[in-house]
């Protein structure tokens, strides 16, 4: 009898902009290339380069006539959706439900946390996980943690504009969500670790794949 596939684990990335979550994500990804052995793993990001995400990505550049924060969450919720649903059909790629059925470690940049985190600042946040409740709950989150001032000094050395949500005034409230929701979804048995995000990179990263092997090993 042939042994059943191992189901993979989803995994999240999350912070406030500037927290460091493109950098900790390139770590990984060429970590699991150089160690083979650990499994497969797929890496992805939200907004998606799907139909849905190209709409939000346009909207954060602000590039759209300014759209309603509800319909901004909806088009959130819908994008995740299909990130999670969607087929090779239509040139599209692999849903995160399929990737994981066939047993790839799925590593997403950003998940449902970023919409309660960023848009709860003026939406009720019940709402916001009503419109998330079909979406896929992470085997794990790792919340990287960074005073709003650090990441504004870091976005600032590296962008050329400032994108929507990215005021400081702004994060300091999103940064607080994170903190209060994260423990919120602790409370109800999500597995969030969160990480200080401050310290040398190195440092960040074998929090980040101790906790990694742990979980997938």
């Amino acid at each position: 009898m042939c042994n059943q596939q191992k189901r993979g684990k989803f995994i999240v990335i999350e912070g406030v902009d500037g927290s460091g979550i493109s950098t900790q994500t390139n770590l990984l990804k060429n970590w699991f290339a150089e160690n083979e052995s650990v499994g497969k793993a797929f890496f992805t990001k939200e907004p998606t380069e799907g139909p849905v995400g190209g709409v939000i990505r346009l909207a954060l550049a602000k590039r759209l006539k300014p759209l309603d924060e509800k319909v901004m969450a909806l088009l959130f919720a819908a994008d995740r959706m299909d990130h999670l649903c969607c087929t090779q059909e239509n040139e599209q790629k692999e849903g995160i439900i399929s990737l994981l059925d066939k047993g790839y470690n799925v590593i997403s940049d950003r998940y449902y946390l970023s919409s309660f985190a960023y848009q709860s600042v003026q939406i009720d946040l019940s709402w916001l996980r009503q419109i998330n409740t079909f979406c896929q709950k992470p085997d794990l989150t790792i919340l990287l943690k960074v005073p709003v001032a650090e990441s504004t000094q870091r976005r600032h050395k590296s962008r050329i504009h400032e994108e929507l949500y990215e005021r400081e005034d702004h994060l300091q409230k999103i940064s607080q969500n994170y903190d209060k929701i994260a423990r919120e979804l602790q409370a109800e048995g999500e597995n969030i670790l969160v990480i200080n995000g401050s310290r040398d990179q190195s440092k960040i990263f074998e929090d980040i794949k101790t906790a990694v092997l742990k979980l997938i090993t």
